[in-house]
């Protein structure tokens, strides 16, 4: 990891490199997918964000496209939530619950295929899983599409449910093999 740190001067400097760095820089870095982490020097402060915006506006202003002013405003109107947002609106554009389906199928067929699960375990696996009430789209529920994507908070408790299912899935391989 780039870790870069702000200086009450504005500058940045590069400490893996020990030398200065422009935004150019960190766009460059950023573009070959190199992760980047900026501080503020004085208080330490995780400050990536802020900067990866500069960045991005930076970029804009010399292609000569500028973000509109209303688009502006209203991301700062949003407030600190502003990522989560954009995060969700892209998730529900790339078709996100299509993705989990597909993978939570291919896993199972895995599975199957693999003897660890019979075709009926797996049916019913699938079934439970991939159940019409986990999947409607947002408008079908009457809520903003955005806020139908998960935020970090609620990735966590999937994530936890996920273990808990592979913990249970275990368990029951297990007790099918001692048969």
């Amino acid at each position: 990891m780039h870790i870069i740190k702000k200086y009450a001067n504005r500058k940045l400097y590069h400490t893996n490199k020990k030398q200065y760095i422009t935004l150019d820089g960190i766009a460059k870095l950023v573009q070959e997918g190199e992760a980047v982490q900026v501080l503020d020097n004085e208080t330490g402060e995780d400050i990536t964000a802020s900067i990866l915006a500069q960045v991005v506006l930076h970029a804009r202003g010399r292609s000569g496209l500028q973000l509109p002013t209303h688009m502006l405003t209203g991301l700062i109107q949003i407030g600190g939530d502003t990522l989560a947002g954009v995060r969700r609106a892209l998730f529900a554009s790339f078709g996100g619950d299509d993705l989990v389906a597909s993978e939570i199928e291919r896993r199972i067929t895995y599975l199957v295929e693999t003897g660890e699960l019979t075709a009926d375990e797996g049916e019913r696996l699938c079934r439970l899983l991939l159940r019409r009430e986990f999947s409607q789209s947002a408008d079908q529920k009457g809520v903003e599409p955005a806020a139908a994507v998960p935020s970090r908070n609620d990735v966590a408790q999937l994530h936890a449910q996920v273990d808990a299912l592979t913990q249970a899935i275990d368990q029951l391989l297990r007790e099918r093999r001692q048969q």
